[in-house]
């Protein structure tokens, strides 16, 4: 019962932790809102029962600028790299619905190799692509040399919560 009346509680103190990357993610952004969007509680692959799932429930952070305009969305996502889970916060444009930054949050990658998808040059080959692209190693994006599932990781981090959250924000409104 505890756990249940804090831990709504404990995700926004962390979310709101991640307030500062937000700021790196959606320039000019004076004010960050949390959106609490859900996901469909309910499990579709089998129509005739129709099982309860567990529900899920996304963080997305709005951008506002100092005039109360919408500059954009953040959210996290999360890939498995080659030493551990990559997580990496994602700035979506308002009206385009195109990537506008990336920020690495963290990782266990290898020092000097898959390390190397922090670097400006790996992250700013997802500037301006959206959920339509296929955002995917060797496809439209290129891996880093001796890190491509590092570089995967990161591709399908960004792939998937993309998709996932523009449903979600575009849909909840």
């Amino acid at each position: 019962m505890v756990y249940g009346k804090t831990s709504v509680i404990i995700e926004e103190n962390a979310a709101r932790a991640l307030e500062s990357s937000v700021l790196e993610v959606l320039p000019g952004t004076a004010t960050v809102n949390i959106i609490r969007r859900e996901q469909n509680p309910l499990r579709e692959e089998d129509p005739k029962e129709m099982r309860e799932k567990e529900q899920k429930t996304t963080i997305i952070y709005q951008g506002v600028d100092a005039q109360g305009r919408i500059i954009g969305y953040a959210f996290v996502g999360e890939g498995n790299g080659y030493g551990g889970a990559i997580r990496v916060l994602v700035g979506v444009d308002e009206s385009t619905d195109q990537v506008i930054n990336l920020k690495i949050l963290n990782h266990s990658e290898t020092p000097g190799l898959g390390s190397r998808v922090e670097e400006e040059g790996f992250r700013n080959q997802f500037v301006g692509k959206t959920a339509q692209d296929p955002i995917a190693v060797n496809q439209d994006i290129n891996a880093i040399s001796g890190a491509t599932i590092s570089s995967r990781a990161v591709a399908d981090a960004v792939r998937t919560a993309l998709k996932d959250t523009v449903e979600l924000y575009r849909g909840g409104e």
